[in-house]
C-alpha cells in the first residue's frame, strides 16, 4: 500500500511537480517567440495577470483598477476582446465568472446585502429604461449600447459588496489605486520632458488625459492616511508618493480638478478637526494644515519649473484668470456653448430625458484651423447635465439618491470607526466624492467612460465598511 504522504504528489514540497510547472512556464513564453516574437511581451503579461487573477474576486477587481486606470484609451481600444467587449469588461465578466463559482460551490447560494442595495438597483433599472426611451426616439442601436455600458459598470457594486471584505477597503484599494497614480503621474513627467524645448523656458505642454483623474483622488486618499494612520506606511514614504503624485497632478493644468481637489481638501481638513475632541480644538492648525498643503503642490511645481525651466507658472496664471475672465479662453467657451445646447435638448423631454444614444451637435474650437468647428457629440462634460440629458430627472434623482446614500455610509464610517484604518479610508471616500460632486460640474466622468467602473467600485468598499461582521452560514445584514 502507498503511504498517503507519497500519494499525494500535489504537495508543496514535491520537487518534479514545480520543474514540471517551471518548464510549462518557460515553454509558454518560449514558444509563441518563435513565430512572434514581438508578441511576447504581451503573452507573458497576460499569463502574469491571469495567474495573479485566477479564481479570486478581490484580486481580479484590483486588477480591474489598475489596468483601467493605468493603461491609456488607445491601448485599450487596441486589446479589444472577441465580441467587443473592453478589457475593463473582460475583467468584470471574469470576476463575475469566479462569483458564480464561489457562489454555487461555496456559499450555497446565500447573498449578501447592503444598505446600498436599493439605490444601486433603482439607478441601474432607470439607466436600462432610459435606452429603452433611446430606442422610442429612434437613435441608433450601436449608440444606444455604447451609451448604456458605463452605467451599467455600477452593477460591480454586487460584486464588491458580496465577495469583498473590509481588508480589501482598508488594505488593498489604497496600494492599488497610489500604484496607478504613480505610473500615471511618471508617464505625465516624461512625456511633458519629451514635449518642450528645454532651452527655451516659455515652451509648455499640457498633458490631459482621462487617466488623470486618478491622480487627484490618490492624493486625497495620501493625504487622509498621512492624517489618520501614519503608521502603517510611514509619513516619509506618504510624502513621497504625495509628491511625485502632485507633480503629475499639477502638469494636468486641470481647472476643474484644482477646484475639485480643493474641495476634497477643505473637507478632509474640516473632518479631521471636527475628530478631535473639543479641548483639543484649533482652528488656526486646521487652517494651517490646508495651506501647507497646497504650499507644499506649489513649492513641487517650482521646484521642478526650476530644475527644467518651463513655464508652469505663467501657464497656470493664465489658466486661472479664465475663473474671472472667461471669454479669453476658447476652449471654455465651446463648453459654455454645449452646456446651453444640453440645456435646449433637455427642455424637451425633462423627465425621462432623450435616452441612451442622444447625440448634439456643439462647437468645437480647432487648433489647426484656429476657428469653430461644429461636431456631433455623444456627451456633454457636466455630469449633471448629462445625467438630465440621457436619463431625465428620474436619472438624476436616481444617482443623486445612490450618491447620497453612500456619502452617508462613508462619514458614518468615519464618525464611528473604531480603528485608524478605518476611518482613513473613510475620510477619503468622504473627501472624494465632495471632490467629485464639484467636479461633475466640468466633468461627466462618474457615468461617462471607463472610470465608472472605479467608482462602483469604491461605492461597493465604503458599503462594506458599513457592514456588521456576517454570521456563519447567514447572509450578512447591512445596518439601516
Amino acid at each position: 500500500m502507498i503511504p498517503r504522504a507519497e500519494a499525494n504528489w500535489n504537495r508543496p514540497d514535491n520537487k518534479w511537480l514545480r520543474w514540471v510547472l517551471c518548464l510549462g512556464q518557460a515553454l509558454l513564453i518560449a514558444l509563441p517567440a518563435l513565430w512572434a516574437a514581438k508578441y511576447v511581451w504581451l503573452l507573458s503579461a497576460s499569463l502574469v495577470v491571469l495567474g495573479l487573477a485566477l479564481f479570486s474576486v478581490q484580486r481580479t477587481l484590483l486588477l480591474l483598477i489598475l489596468l483601467n486606470i493605468v493603461l491609456p484609451d488607445k491601448v485599450l481600444l487596441a486589446l479589444r476582446l472577441p465580441g467587443g467587449l473592453t478589457l475593463q469588461e473582460g475583467f468584470f465578466a471574469m470576476a463575475l465568472v469566479f462569483a458564480l463559482i464561489d457562489l454555487i460551490y461555496w456559499r450555497g447560494l446565500s447573498v449578501r446585502t447592503s444598505a446600498g442595495d436599493l439605490p444601486t438597483s433603482f439607478f441601474l433599472g432607470v439607466a436600462v429604461f432610459s435606452a429603452l426611451v433611446g430606442a422610442l426616439h429612434y437613435h441608433s442601436t450601436s449608440l444606444i449600447l455604447r451609451d448604456l455600458r458605463f452605467p451599467l459598470y455600477y452593477a460591480v457594486f454586487f460584486l464588491v459588496t458580496n465577495f469583498a471584505d473590509k481588508g480589501l477597503a482598508t488594505r488593498g484599494f489604497l496600494p492599488v489605486l497610489v500604484m496607478a497614480a504613480l505610473v500615471v503621474s511618471t508617464e505625465y513627467t516624461l512625456e511633458f520632458l519629451g514635449s518642450i524645448d528645454l532651452s527655451v523656458g516659455a515652451n509648455f505642454v499640457r498633458i490631459a488625459r482621462l487617466e488623470g483623474l486618478a491622480l487627484p483622488l490618490a492624493l486625497l486618499f495620501i493625504l487622509n492616511q498621512f492624517i489618520h494612520d501614519p503608521q502603517r506606511y510611514g509619513r516619509p514614504l506618504l510624502a513621497g508618493l504625495f509628491l511625485c503624485i502632485g507633480l503629475g497632478f499639477v502638469l494636468t493644468m486641470g481647472r476643474g480638478m484644482w477646484v475639485a481637489f480643493a474641495v476634497g481638501l477643505l473637507t478632509t481638513v474640516w473632518l479631521h478637526h471636527l475628530s478631535q475632541p473639543e479641548t483639543r480644538r484649533n482652528l488656526w492648525r486646521t487652517v494651517s494644515l490646508a495651506i501647507g498643503t497646497l504650499a507644499i503642490l506649489v513649492a513641487t511645481a517650482f521646484f521642478f519649473q526650476r530644475l527644467t525651466g518651463a513655464s508652469i507658472g505663467a501657464h497656470a496664471l493664465e489658466r486661472s484668470r479664465s475663473f474671472v475672465d472667461y471669454e479669453r479662453d476658447v476652449h471654455l467657451l465651446g463648453r459654455l456653448f454645449s452646456y446651453g445646447v444640453a440645456l435646449q435638448e433637455i427642455a424637451h423631454h425633462p423627465l425621462l430625458g432623450n435616452g441612451q444614444g442622444a447625440t448634439l451637435v456643439i462647437m468645437l474650437f480647432s487648433e489647426d484651423l484656429g476657428r469653430f468647428e461644429t461636431a456631433t457629440s455623444w456627451t456633454v462634460d457636466n455630469l449633471y447635465l448629462t445625467l438630465l440629458l440621457k436619463m431625465g430627472l428620474l436619472g438624476l434623482l436616481a444617482f443623486g439618491w445612490l450618491s447620497l446614500r453612500i456619502l452617508r455610509l462613508a462619514y458614518r464610517g468615519f464618525a464611528h470607526g473604531q480603528d485608524r484604518q478605518t476611518r482613513a479610508f473613510a475620510g477619503g471616500a468622504v473627501a472624494i466624492m465632495m471632490a467629485m460632486g464639484t467636479l461633475g460640474l466640468s466633468d461627466g466622468a462618474m457615468v461617462n467612460g471607463r472610470f465608472a467602473i472605479v467608482f462602483g467600485v469604491l461605492y461597493g468598499l465604503i458599503a462594506v465598511l458599513a457592514q456588521p461582521a456576517p454570521d456563519p452560514g447567514k447572509s450578512s445584514l447591512a445596518s439601516s
